[in-house]
């Protein structure tokens, strides 16, 4: 996996650069999917926010891509172990694997993801997040989509593509949902102080939620939040 722009510039333009919420919520996700005490892969941890999150309740683990995102997260998520490199660590090595925002930056994600796959022990989680060209985000927004503002990203594929090469790599799919429409304005008519908080009710009430499980349809996600388990 390679990405041409890993540099600290790049997380602050993305807002990748610090906690937020989103990370709280997927932690929290995360320990639906996984018993505390597991063993986890961050697969591409940035700068390591969530990382220190999930160590607070797991045997955490981290790699990503950048050497300057595994120096920062050795700093953010001292609790955790930053790998060099995965792809030699044995089969079975994990009970949850974690990527968000990292596989629509690689070529050719199948290859990966059948990798990771090989990570998980039997009955191991996958929860990954990736950008949605389904949802009403994109269709509303065409060509000022935000997935579509980064030239880093590489794959993005649609639902069915990303469904498909999870189960290639003998993942069983759990579930599929939204991240809610984050990325206003969508429309000309309002000012986007009131877009934000029209468009983001959805989002706002799925965080809020006390199951820490998504439950917002596709469609209404700029993101696909996925996830599968290895039989």
């Amino acid at each position: 996996m390679s990405e041409p722009d890993t540099t600290a510039a790049y997380y602050e333009r993305h807002g990748l650069d610090g906690d937020r919420i989103a990370l709280w919520y997927y932690a929290r996700v995360v320990s639906r999917l996984c018993p505390p005490g597991g063993r986890i892969l961050d697969f591409g941890c940035g700068t390591g926010y969530l990382l220190r999150r999930l160590s607070r309740s797991f045997h955490a683990f981290g790699y990503d891509a950048a050497a300057a995102g595994r120096g920062q997260c050795r700093v953010n998520a001292p609790d955790a172990v930053v790998l060099e490199e995965w792809q030699s660590l044995e089969p079975a090595s994990f009970d949850a694997i974690v990527s968000l925002h990292t596989l629509e930056h690689i070529q050719r994600p199948g290859p990966v993801l059948q990798e990771l796959a090989t990570k998980l022990v039997a009955g191991g989680a996958l929860l990954f997040v990736v950008p949605n060209p389904g949802g009403w985000g994109r269709r509303l927004k065409g060509d000022r989509w935000f997935a579509y503002r980064d030239p880093t990203h590489r794959s993005l594929l649609s639902r069915g593509e990303w469904l498909t090469l999870v189960r290639r790599a003998d993942l069983r799919v759990q579930w599929v949902h939204g991240d809610g429409m984050w990325d206003a304005p969508y429309v000309g008519l309002l000012p986007t102080a009131l877009q934000r908080p029209l468009f983001g009710a959805p989002a706002a009430v799925q965080l809020a939620s006390p199951i820490a499980r998504p439950f917002l349809p596709a469609a209404l996600g700029e993101c696909l939040i996925v996830a599968a388990r290895r039989s």
